[in-house]
């Protein structure tokens, strides 16, 4: 008899664990960039309005002056972007747009891990990490 009792009480332990962190089936969706960090330092997108990224499948794509997007592979909570590519639009307004832009993508290329916190979505790497709330 204690040995069912046990054996009750260890299956509930695995369930009940099994529902406090539900895996995450999908990172696709809309996300809005909302803070960056990098080895230059801390920045927050809102200068250069919003920055939209939208992860579908295995491609992650988004516009901040030019369109850019391009091929990201997702592992556990580990990602891998890369062949990234933009259009060659030149934009002078906001001022700055550019290098935040280039700032951006380089950032990305360097993201090498993927977790939701809080709802948020955040790509780190080495000296980087990407903040992003669900967007529309």
């Amino acid at each position: 008899m204690r040995k069912i009792v046990v054996s009750l009480i260890a299956s509930a332990a695995l369930v009940l664990s099994g529902c406090a962190n539900p895996p995450i089936e999908s990172f696709d969706g809309n996300w809005l960039l909302t803070s960056a960090t990098d080895a230059q330092g801390t920045w927050v997108d809102g200068a250069a309005g919003a920055t939209l990224v939208t992860i579908e499948d295995d491609h992650i794509s988004g516009q901040i002056c030019n369109n850019w997007g391009g091929d990201i592979e997702i592992t556990g909570s580990t990602v891998v972007v890369s062949s990234l590519y933009s259009t060659k639009m030149a934009c002078d307004k906001p001022g700055g747009i550019m290098d935040r832009e280039m700032r951006f993508l380089d950032d990305l290329s360097l993201v090498t891990s993927i977790e939701l916190v809080d709802g948020q979505l955040r790509l780190t790497g080495d000296a980087v990490t990407l903040e992003f709330v669900a967007g529309e």
